[in-house]
């Protein structure tokens, strides 16, 4: 019985133990459930607050870019409203002054007032080019007819301005591929300028053909070297193989010499390029007149034209004498420097 109420103690003591650990149980519990709330509600809603300002930022640079744009895009609108005010009033200004020198510069087919006009200047250019549109046969003045028109118009101030020596140039080519009716029309033309008795002569010649027109088409003195010399003017005619082409043609000829060992490269300089291409086209004209509302070369020969003065009448569109004419006073005011 002893060792039985002692064995029974013994658990007893043993038993009584966990009755009075389950208060710090229940008080670890407890922060248990503490550190879970906090990692649970408390945490989530500090890492969801980056998020959230990321998020109000992007709505921002988004407002900020959308009004930016809208900023900007008012901006070049207004730009571009105040550019076509200022270009509207430049067009109005430069066609009404155009059209004011065409009412004060009226040759009316009489060459002593336009030599009145030229001999007033202090120098006139030995040498004139001029480039000439093309235009559609629908538009007036158009078609082969109206690039014939404008060209022998050219040719009846040229003469009647005392210069010797005219280039026409049009891209394609089409003055040369009309030269027969480009002699009957000039002819008819120097006729009613300089009456039909006495017209002054002249001769078109073709560099890229190597082939030179005296007069009209139905003159038979065309095989007189002679009447060279006797012409008033002569009208070299030019388009777009008469230019890179030309070059091109030049280099790999004299590329093909120097191999074949026919000539040397000490033999090629500046000065025989230059004397091949004024054979080949013809020499570098003083004047170049570009009947066009802005300038545009159009492929003309590169080479002759380092010393040219350029000269062109902004939002012209028409071969009048007042811009022939304006060109040469602008010429006769120019100084040319030369570099050594």
């Amino acid at each position: 019985m002893a060792t039985l109420a002692s064995s029974t103690s013994y658990h007893s003591k043993r038993i009584s133990a966990p009755e009075n650990e389950r208060p710090n149980a229940a008080k670890l519990n407890l922060k248990k459930i503490k550190s879970l709330a906090e990692t649970t509600i408390l945490k989530p809603r500090q890492s969801s607050s980056p998020n959230r300002e990321n998020e109000i930022r992007s709505v921002n640079k988004d407002h900020v870019n959308r009004i930016s744009f809208i900023f900007y895009k008012v901006l070049l609108a207004i730009f571009f409203c105040v550019y076509a005010c200022v270009r509207y009033y430049q067009y109005t200004w430069n066609r009404t002054k155009i059209k004011l020198f065409n009412l004060a510069y009226n040759p009316s087919n009489t060459p002593q007032l336009i030599r009145r006009d030229v001999i007033k200047l202090n120098k006139i250019p030995k040498r004139l080019a001029t480039i000439i549109d093309y235009r559609l046969e629908e538009d007036v003045g158009g078609g082969i007819n109206g690039l014939v028109n404008n060209a022998t118009d050219i040719i009846a101030w040229t003469v009647s301005s005392g210069i010797k020596h005219l280039i026409l140039y049009d891209y394609d080519g089409r003055l040369k591929s009309n030269v027969a009716l480009l002699r009957d029309e000039t002819w008819q033309k120097l006729c009613n300028y300089f009456g039909p008795k006495n017209p002054p002569k002249f001769a078109f010649r073709i560099p890229h053909s190597n082939k030179l027109y005296f007069n009209r088409t139905d003159n038979n003195d065309n095989n007189n070297k002679d009447d060279s010399r006797k012409v008033s003017i002569e009208v070299t005619l030019l388009s777009n193989e008469d230019g890179r082409e030309t070059i091109v043609d030049l280099t790999k000829t004299m590329a093909d010499l120097c191999s074949n060992k026919h000539l040397s490269l000490d033999d090629i300089t500046m000065d025989l390029v230059d004397s091949e291409l004024k054979l080949l086209v013809g020499h570098e004209p003083d004047l170049l007149i570009y009947f066009g509302p802005s300038l545009d070369l159009q492929g003309y020969p590169p080479w002759h034209i380092r010393l040219t003065e350029l000269y062109w009448e902004p939002d012209n569109d028409e071969v009048t004498y007042s811009v022939f004419i304006r060109g040469l006073k602008k010429y006769s005011s120019c100084k040319i420097n030369v570099g050594k």
